[in-house]
């Protein structure tokens, strides 16, 4: 049997299938289409909202790499060993009170401290998000739900951008008792505090905790969920961690974080200085840069695209083209063309989209508690090393051309669709080998009790 024709069997023939009208659930019993709805229905209901709001407030103000570097891993491991929301809502709760903290630092090893403490905590905040929505949706859901939450970084940068114009104005008239930026700090820093009450407050760790599902919907949601394939055994496995390791995909999900994070941190660190070579004053570039945020309907338009039409990773393709269109024309056009070099400026954000695409496949593809926290890890270990290295190659000494940055930028982000590609055909040639080994039809059973991971599991089929 096909992977297509499992995965139609385990997704769309299910909810048509008749079932028991007795209250009785097992390991056989088959959700209609109005159980399957309403659960999914509550998940985005209940769930989401808080979920989106933790992501805004993450992205509205700096980043810091370093520290997201250090911390990755061990928070990957606390988030395996301890319950999800308290990790999460802890995290959420010290990073937003470090924030704060940012507005009483004098010197610069204090800011430096404070960055740090930054980025260590907030480096569960991802890994997080990716577990809450492996635990409650579907294979083909996914991929949506990780973009309509990665998409809040968009709505981050505007309202941050925003506040920053606000306040510039703000503090050159001389409006305000104490320094903008302090406001900002503080303001979101209180704010990330009560986010992350709601989150240890309303977000259970597991469906079966859930408060807003009866006993009989929690063990609805874990058939529903079935198909994923995802064990739920939270002890520490050292063969699944070298599995991790000697695996080829996880360094080709590695790869694509490297490749896309490194023109990302051109554009994030720098994309003011950018906008200047286009002749517009510092508040101009604060304003102009909200309008780049453009890049949050990307993350909603093609994850879902990418459900929808059955490929996540081809999908990823088309925003890259974009991309690519948009540092050429940026390094290209002659600087008299202020409004073509600017459109290429915009054109630049799209394939970022990979970032959240490729983690909504970890998501789906990596199954084994340890295995999963191994690559989730080094996925967005490998971001920060990208975003680190981005700022390295816009160099003063290249200006006002930047050729350098600019090719290293476009040579990224063709690396990032290439490697794309390869991880499809990785998934579709193992997807065949399967199909050919297995001596029976029929949708493998699967008990969460069982630690297999996407490897050792014969029956375990790669999603697109």
């Amino acid at each position: 049997m096909s992977k297509d024709d499992k995965e139609k069997l385990a997704g769309d023939i299910v909810p048509i299938l008749a079932h028991s009208d007795s209250d009785e659930i097992d390991d056989n019993y088959v959700l209609t289409p109005e159980e399957d709805a309403t659960l999914r229905r509550k998940a985005d209901l209940h769930l989401l909202p808080i979920l989106c709001l933790g992501y805004f407030l993450q992205f509205m103000l700096i980043h810091a790499d370093l520290g997201y570097l250090i911390g990755e891993y061990p928070m990957c491991v606390l988030l395996q060993k301890f319950p999800i929301a308290k990790v999460t809502a802890a995290n959420m709760i010290i990073w937003g009170a470090v924030l704060a903290m940012m507005a009483v630092a004098h010197n610069f090893a204090g800011l430096m401290v404070v960055r740090f403490l930054l980025g260590f905590f907030e480096a569960s905040i991802t890994p997080g998000l990716a577990l809450f929505t492996g635990q409650w949706y579907r294979l083909r859901e996914q991929g949506t739900r990780t973009g309509l939450w990665f998409s809040m970084n968009g709505l981050g940068y505007i309202v941050g951008g925003a506040m920053g114009w606000g306040l510039l104005k703000a503090t050159t008239e001389h409006k305000l008792i104490i320094a903008g930026w302090k406001v900002i700090f503080i303001a979101c820093g209180l704010a990330t505090v009560a986010a992350g009450f709601l989150v240890l407050f309303f977000i259970p760790d597991t469906p079966d905790t859930a408060w807003f599902l009866t006993e009989r919907e929690r063990r609805l949601v874990k058939i529903r969920t079935r198909e994923n394939q995802q064990p739920s055994n939270n002890s520490w496995s050292w063969p699944q961690f070298w599995e991790a390791m000697r695996d080829p995909l996880t360094w080709l999900y590695s790869l694509v974080a490297l490749a896309a994070c490194i023109p990302n941190g051109v554009a994030t660190n720098f994309f003011t200085i950018i906008l200047s070579t286009l002749n517009f004053s510092t508040a101009d570039t604060l304003l102009l840069g909200m309008i780049n945020s453009w890049l949050g309907i990307n993350y909603i338009v093609y994850p879902w695209l990418g459900d929808k039409f059955k490929n996540r990773n081809l999908m990823t393709l088309f925003p890259c083209a974009q991309s690519i269109t948009g540092f050429a024309l940026v390094w290209a056009l002659p600087k008299h063309m202020q409004a073509g070099r600017l459109a290429g400026f915009y054109l630049i954000i799209p394939y970022i989209v990979a970032l959240p695409i490729t983690l909504s496949l970890i998501t789906s593809n990596v199954a084994g508690q340890t295995k999963k926290t191994t690559v989730n890890a080094l996925y967005l270990i490998f971001y920060c090393v990208g975003n680190l290295i981005g700022p390295q190659t816009f160099r003063a000494k290249d200006a006002p051309n930047y050729t350098p940055c600019y090719v290293t930028c476009i040579v990224c982000v063709a690396l990032t669709g290439v490697t794309q590609v390869a991880i499809y055909l990785v998934y579709r040639r193992e997807n065949a080998r399967r199909d050919r080994l297995e001596g029976t039809n029929g949708v493998h059973l699967f008990k969460d009790s069982e630690d297999l991971t996407d490897r050792t599991n014969p029956h375990f089929r790669y999603t697109y």
